[in-house]
């Protein structure tokens, strides 16, 4: 049975009346906290390269600075190191994320270059990709190409990281191969998530947040010391309402209904020892993300207004899943919660770090997969997982030290539990009902050496090499059939047994440095990146479904640079990279009848794509920054043969017989957003002495993307290039720890998509943000 949903008031005044109730103890101390002091740059460090114990973090019986000046000095130290570090990741910072709006995490692609992150059609799930490197797991049971890390913790499932977007320090967005330090492999990158850390003096806040389509989102936090060596830090946000869609009724679609809580706790045991615990908890009963029709062969009519959709259950099937079925909405119903450990010592040779964690997922996931309110493709999932991760490393302390290195073990083990249902009993010539179910467990060891020296001056050399085993077992893979009517199983189940697949393979880096001035710096980089392989159960009717695809790799060749002029006020830094893709892993279509054409998982036997990304950041006057990024990518299919889903369909619906008809897709584009743009120009002045008015301008710019999920579509398949401007206005009185802002996100009320999914001959696209004007006050103790 799934949870009734709880109505958004009750998150709200709880989560109200906690923030209350967190920052009421420390209200009779606010005239003896700290000023806080405004950071006007870019935090430049990615949350990896910020030890506990760093000057940011000294220990609680030391003399103690002012938090926010601290954090300002150890910004523009990190900012200088990360200039002299071999690599072309993006770093935003907690007043960029501000500035920027950005409260989920597909946002995050107006400010990195080369970065897609989409909505997996009708699900909270999300796909990842970096200089097009990236998959699309719309089953949610296979390892991601970028992986997205939260304070260390690896994320292997997309869907763990809903709610998670507050209270955040800084995110650090890494292109190309990784795992050769920390974690696991990946094969396109990864996304690092640092949340604010525990302060050494009281400190609390609370944010409201209200905008268009009744959107309302309040986070909070309170941090401060316990005693002289422990400190701690809580805090929440809740998100409810923005429902820009609406059905041929008007009634509206998309409200949020979101609730979360974090918790670290820090124990500085010593001036070399420290522990950290932390811990979350996430509640989402959002509306699941729906898309609008712009074809189908079903002759269900469509309309121009990109923001309508539809929607509709069969009672029958409702009742069968267990679930009121009375005017019910494609929904979520999902909670998410974890902890971890991390222990740091270090010694006179080294730091020694060890890192636990368990995360869980219970979701509960009813999707509209055709947007119609006919059964022709309604589906629920029902995932319990959890993940369980171990790491234990060892490096020098010092990175600019002439020898640095870094060894460790990474293992983590997944387990899930998952009944998919697809109900398509409007659609002629199916099976009306069918539930798949299966389990599955995945188990990943890496371990990791990375060596740097610098054998002159201004040279330093890089290497490093992995290996990584992983292996993981489908199990008792079941498909059932449903008579709606009774409610009764049709037949007799269909019992596919277990399938497995293991994989073992070394991977690494090499690569060079070179300070050519003090201010600019040049790298070249070769490295070979490593994925595993996996499985799609979903809708499974032929045993054929069940074997695994296989592994990818890519080799990869990346030359950058980094300089910095005039006193560090202008940063230019560009890099450009050329892969060789391996048995590139692509969501591609099988032929089942009598479902029809349907996603699967398949190799591209080669491929390769080649780009170039460049980042400006300006402070030409005091008060007044300027940003720009830049990005550009395009990728081929140089070796591939596979189902055409559109010559297949088009088939289908004039002989009424499904029958393959395969196509040579060499030499084909991958459809990949050639360029990507983003900027801004910020600035910020004095009024009336002790106040500061800031106003901000900033853009961002998606090149069209064809075929980005699946080959073989012949121009059905299509997001539009979109430009969006947004703008924002801040009065703040820093001394007295307010400021209220007024904001405006896609002022010319463009209309683009995000992302678009096909169901046997529907297609249909998830649209995008249209105008939101908000506002948003913000106190702080």
């Amino acid at each position: 049975m799934v949870p009734c949903l709880s109505a958004p008031w009750r998150r709200q005044l709880f989560l109200h009346a906690s923030f209350v109730m967190l920052v009421s103890p420390v209200i009779s101390q606010a005239a003896t906290l700290t000023t806080p002091t405004k950071v006007t740059h870019r935090d430049r460090v990615p949350p990896a390269a910020t030890p506990a114990h760093t000057t940011a973090h000294a220990p609680a019986h030391q003399t103690p600075a002012a938090p926010e000046s601290i954090k300002v000095s150890s910004q523009k130290m990190h900012f200088m190191r990360q200039q002299h570090v071999a690599d072309s990741a993006t770093h935003i910072d907690h007043q960029e994320l501000v500035n920027r709006n950005v409260r989920q995490m597909t946002d995050i692609v107006r400010v990195a270059p080369n970065l897609t992150i989409q909505p997996s059609f009708g699900s909270a799930g999300l796909n990842f990709a970096l200089r097009g490197v990236g998959l699309m797991d719309f089953t949610q049971n296979n390892t991601p190409s970028v992986m997205p890390y939260v304070d260390g913790v690896a994320y292997p499932i997309s869907i763990m990281t809903s709610g998670m977007l507050f209270d955040m320090d800084s995110i650090s967005v890494n292109p190309g191969p990784g795992g050769y330090t920390h974690g696991q492999m990946t094969t396109g990158g990864e996304i690092n998530f640092h949340t604010a850390d525990p302060t050494e003096q009281f400190h609390a806040g609370i944010t409201e947040d209200i905008a268009s389509y009744d959107r309302n989102r309040v986070t909070g936090f309170i941090s401060g010391p316990i005693s002289r060596s422990v400190l701690f830090r809580i805090s929440g946000q809740s998100m409810t309402g923005g429902g820009y869609q609406h059905s041929a009724s008007g009634q509206r679609f998309g409200n949020a209904d979101l609730g979360a809580l974090r918790a670290k706790l820090r124990w500085n045991i010593d001036d070399t020892t420290h522990l950290d615990i932390g811990g979350h908890w996430t509640t989402d009963q959002s509306e699941a993300a729906s898309g609008h029709n712009l074809y189908n062969g079903y002759g269900v009519p469509i309309n121009s207004d990109l923001m309508q959709t539809s929607w509709g259950l069969d009672p029958r099937f409702a009742k069968i899943i267990g679930i009121d079925g009375r005017n019910t909405k494609p929904r979520e119903d999902n909670m998410f919660w974890g902890a971890n450990i991390r222990f740091t010592k270090d010694f006179t040779w080294g730091r020694l770090t060890t890192l636990s964690a368990y995360e869980s997922i219970d979701e509960h996931e009813l999707s509209n997969q055709t947007d119609s309110v006919l059964s022709y493709g309604n589906m629920f999932r029902n995932n319990q997982s959890n993940v369980f991760s171990q790491e234990v490393k060892l490096e020098s302390i010092n990175p600019a030290a002439r020898f640095h290195w870094t060894a460790g073990m990474y293992y983590s083990r997944t387990e899930q539990a998952q009944n998919f249902w697809y109900d398509s009993s409007d659609r002629p010539g199916t099976t009306p009902l069918n539930k798949t179910s299966y389990t599955e467990g995945m188990q990943t060891f890496n371990q990791y050496v990375e060596l740097s020296y610098r054998v002159l001056p201004k040279l330093r050399l890089i290497g490093s090499i992995t290996h990584e085993s992983d292996d993981r077992h489908i199990r008792n893979v079941t498909s059932t059939n449903y008579n709606l009517n009774t409610g009764a199983i049709e037949g007799t189940p269909t019992n596919f047994g277990d399938a497995g697949a293991l994989a073992n393979e070394f991977s690494g880096h090499v690569g060079l440095q070179y300070q050519f001035r003090p201010n600019i710096m040049g790298y070249a980089m070769f490295s070979r990146g490593f994925k595993p392989g996996g499985f799609s159960a979903n809708i499974t009717e032929l045993a054929s479904q069940l074997k695994p695809f296989k592994p990818e790799q890519v080799i990869t060749y990346e030359g950058g640079f980094k300089t910095t002029f005039f006193k560090n006020k202008l940063r230019f830094n560009g890099a450009g990279f050329y892969y060789d893709y391996r048995d590139q892993q692509v969501v591609s279509t099988v032929l089942v009848p009598p479902f029809g054409a349907l996603s699967g998982y398949v190799n591209a036997p080669r491929s390769y794509i080649y780009g170039a990304e460049f980042d400006l950041e300006a402070h030409p006057i005091h008060g007044l920054s300027l940003t720009q990024n830049f990005g550009y990518q395009h990728g081929v299919y140089s070796q591939f043969q596979s189902l055409n889903r559109t010559a297949t369909t088009n088939q289908f619906t004039q002989t009424g017989v499904w029958s393959a008809i395969n196509t040579n897709y060499d030499n084909y584009s991958m459809g990949l957003a050639n360029l990507t743009l983003s900027g801004a120009a910020t600035y910020s002045w004095h009024v009336l002495r002790d106040y500061q008015m800031t106003f901000d301008v900033d853009y961002s710019y998606r090149g069209a993307q064809t075929q980005p999920q699946h080959i073989g579509d012949s121009g059905i398949y299509r997001a539009p290039a979109y430009f969006l401007v947004n703008s924002f206005l801040t009065f703040a009185s820093p001394k007295q720890h307010w400021s209220a802002t007024v904001y405006a996100q896609n002022l010319a009320d463009r209309r683009y998509w995000l992302s678009g999914g096909t169901q046997a001959t529907f297609y249909g696209v998830i649209p995008g943000l249209p105008r939101f004007v908000g506002a948003r006050l913000n106190y702080t103790y």
